[in-house]
């Protein structure tokens, strides 16, 4: 019975192996990098006392008019203070974030709405074209954001351009900007990959009926990600290890 447990798992492992080697062969540093994504249940409520909106040091919100889908619209454009929660409501955590569907609305405030937390923007059949351009977006200028509100509510736009539409003209296409000035100049510098960073990372809350929210990626995630990779590689180089031994004892036994 021992021997018959034994040779199960040989077989496992070597299935585990064989699969692990396809990715390996991609390059460690791919393997390390590569995103997991994962969905959790989450629910999504205001973080400033029924004002999406906080006052705290952040830009205030700009009254933007857009066309979306052929329609137009006047729409707040700032980063919203929220909370998240992946314990049923017995947990929060803050955090900023801009939203990515301009024909949806916000609906975070008063009661807690339910969405799923996604760590890849790439594995979401919604998002995955747009993934590359929304990420490296949102890594080159999410901070620069922060700092007026012009360039919040340039942000926001130049977001909902890349995630609703297909290229980078507010003038035309199934997202345009109507509102004209400051917000719309500093927009369309903010629509310019050639300065964008090459990569980046961010997650988001998809909600049905409501805005998706992005989400930053942790630290710990990352790591997570880090010490997986590591112990894939270590467990293959003991099987291997452990395999030439064997076949040593083998032909000596021979």
């Amino acid at each position: 019975m021992w021997k018959l447990s034994w040779r199960l798992i040989v077989v496992s492992f070597r299935t585990f192996l064989r699969t692990f080697s396809v990715v390996a062969a991609l390059g460690l540093g791919d393997v390390l990098v590569a995103p997991v994504a994962t969905a959790t249940p989450v629910l999504v409520r205001d973080g400033n006392g029924d004002s999406v909106f906080n006052g705290n040091g952040l830009p205030s919100p700009e009254v933007v008019s857009i066309n979306v889908s052929g329609s137009d619209k006047s729409v707040y454009a700032a980063p919203f203070a929220l909370q998240y929660s992946t314990t049923a409501g017995s947990t929060w955590i803050d955090f900023l974030t801009y939203c990515l569907e301009p024909d949806e609305t916000l609906g975070a405030s008063g009661t807690a709405t339910a969405g799923n937390l996604v760590d890849s923007l790439s594995s979401t059949q919604k998002y995955s074209t747009a993934a590359s351009r929304i990420s490296r977006l949102y890594a080159t200028y999410f901070a620069d954001s922060l700092t007026s509100g012009t360039k919040a509510a340039a942000f926001q736009v130049a977001l909902w351009e890349v995630s609703f539409d297909t290229g980078s003209d507010l003038s035309a296409g199934a997202f345009k900007l109507n509102t004209t000035g400051s917000i719309a100049s500093q927009a369309v510098l903010y629509l310019k990959p050639a300065n964008w960073l090459a990569t980046g990372s961010v997650g988001v809350i998809l909600r049905a009926g409501n805005q998706d929210l992005l989400v930053p990626l942790s630290e710990p995630t990352s790591l997570g990600l880090l010490g997986a990779g590591l112990l894939g590689l270590g467990l293959a180089r003991q099987y291997r290890r452990a395999a030439r031994q064997r076949g040593a004892r083998c032909r000596q036994a021979a």
